[in-house]
């Protein structure tokens, strides 16, 4: 016999599509405004992060239209993604107990901020700082020719790449708040985990070792920061917990 106050395997999954098909019809309805505005986009991005008198070229008929495609695609993806964290999030709150929702709320709600943070230093660090490096090689016999479609793509994977690197804090303090590590494990295996974020970073970023140590050097100082947001919040449970057992 069913227990009504349960939601069964078939609930979760049909929980699940909904919640899928939300987040789809989202990205369409965003792929509009951002197809209209993917040129002003592309501007935009060419003033902060590349410099004066710099010139893009491109080698196929279809190349300048893949790229703001492109640029649509991952405008539609940025705005559909804080609708889905709050939808996903309505997911799996219920599962969770009160004191685990409770915690995680503060993780859970920096998702879009940190995302947001690490788009910004892609844009005005790390790829002007790359571009300058690259183009520090120019001289009478090396002369860059750069194209469209291969430039947009490493914009845009830098940033996906920084975005995706800013949300280890969000990783680090779930899996401490649900248990799944310790604190003190953590900060013993500390180098594993320097090695594990410079791995993270040059899967993640162009292949060179100046904009692995772009991305990898902030993503540090984030599980750094990490640690000892959770560290204090651990000592003040464990405070207000004493407290309590005295009273």
């Amino acid at each position: 016999m069913n227990n009504p106050g349960k939601s069964s395997f078939l609930d979760h999954l049909e929980a699940l599509r909904s919640v899928l098909l939300k987040i789809a019809g989202c990205f369409l309805f965003f792929c509009i405004p951002a197809g209209y505005f993917s040129d002003d986009i592309l501007q935009i991005l060419l003033k902060y992060v590349a410099p004066d008198g710099f010139k893009l070229h491109y080698f196929t008929v279809m190349e300048p239209f893949m790229t703001l495609l492109k640029i649509t695609l991952i405008l539609a993806l940025t705005g559909t993604f804080l609708p889905a964290v709050y939808w996903l999030w309505g997911f799996i709150a219920p599962g969770l107990t009160a004191e685990e929702r409770k915690k995680l709320t503060v993780p859970v709600s920096l998702i879009f901020f940190l995302a947001l943070g690490g788009a910004a230093i892609a844009i005005f660090f790390i790829i002007p700082a790359m571009i300058r490096f690259s183009l520090s090689f120019t001289g009478d016999q090396l002369q860059p020719i750069l194209g469209i479609g291969d430039f947009v793509s490493l914009i845009l994977t830098v940033i996906l790449a920084s975005m995706a690197m800013f949300q280890f804090p969000v990783i680090l303090l779930g899996l401490l708040t649900t248990g799944v590590v310790n604190l003190d494990v953590v900060r013993a295996k500390r180098p594993h985990v320097v090695v594990v974020i410079f791995i993270l970073a040059a899967i993640f970023s162009p292949p060179d070792v100046f904009s692995q140590l772009l991305l990898a050097v902030p993503t540090y100082i984030l599980f750094e920061a990490t640690l000892l947001y959770y560290a204090i919040r651990q000592k003040k449970e464990d405070c207000y917990e004493t407290i309590y057992q005295d009273q």
